[in-house]
């Protein structure tokens, strides 16, 4: 199965128009993520069969910080991914999971990484949602969703910061767990548009396989 040989972009009418559009940009970072996190945890854990290929466990049991919090936070992203799902059916529109995404599979490399690069995996697609989420703001046509696209993007800021601070405590790393004030002022990014991330996580080097 083939990965896009160029990346989505969001003039693509995948997407749909107006309010929808951005709510199908949002389900297939969703839909990323919640399948980042079933990878990672059968990565982490016993093992299992990912795209049709057996990928070895690390072993890990439950109690330990990464795996808890990988079981926790899988759940809440497959919940912003059907959430997603149905307000853009409520909207009369098509999900782009049962569009252009539709039997698509995620690619992340899982089975060759290590427990420290599966959490590192974890945080830096973490971050990325969150940056995701608002550099997309300004491309909602009206207000309906804002408080929505805010509430999700602050539950991810939350999950970044707790995966950081796993994977600190792990490994010794020393990740800030939020932006500091030399980081544009202890300010998200606001510049990431989607064009710019889904040049991240589609195309040629990105983690979405069509197909």
């Amino acid at each position: 199965m083939p990965k896009p040989l160029q990346p989505f972009t969001f003039a693509d009418s995948l997407f749909g128009t107006g309010d929808v559009k951005v709510l199908n940009y949002a389900l297939a970072l969703e839909a990323t993520e919640a399948d980042l996190y079933r990878q990672a945890l059968i990565r982490l854990t016993t093992g299992g069969t990912i795209n049709g290929v057996n990928v070895a466990g690390l072993g890990l049991t439950a109690s330990q910080p990464d795996v808890d919090y990988v079981s926790r936070f899988g759940r809440v992203e497959r919940e912003h991914r059907d959430f997603l799902i149905a307000g853009i059916t409520q909207a009369g529109a098509t999900p782009i999971t049962s569009g252009a995404l539709s039997g698509a599979t995620f690619d992340f490399g899982i089975g060759s990484l290590d427990r420290r690069g599966v959490v590192d995996l974890l945080r830096v697609v973490e971050a990325t949602g969150t940056e995701a989420y608002l550099g997309a703001i300004p491309f909602f046509s009206t207000k309906t969703y804002l408080a929505v696209a805010g509430g999700i993007q602050a539950t991810e800021a939350r999950h970044t910061a707790v995966i950081t601070a796993v994977q600190n405590s792990l490994f010794g790393s020393s990740f800030a767990t939020a932006p500091l004030v030399n980081q544009n002022n202890g300010i998200d990014r606001i510049d990431q548009t989607p064009d710019i991330i889904l040049g991240i996580v589609s195309g040629p080097n990105g983690f979405i396989v069509l197909p």
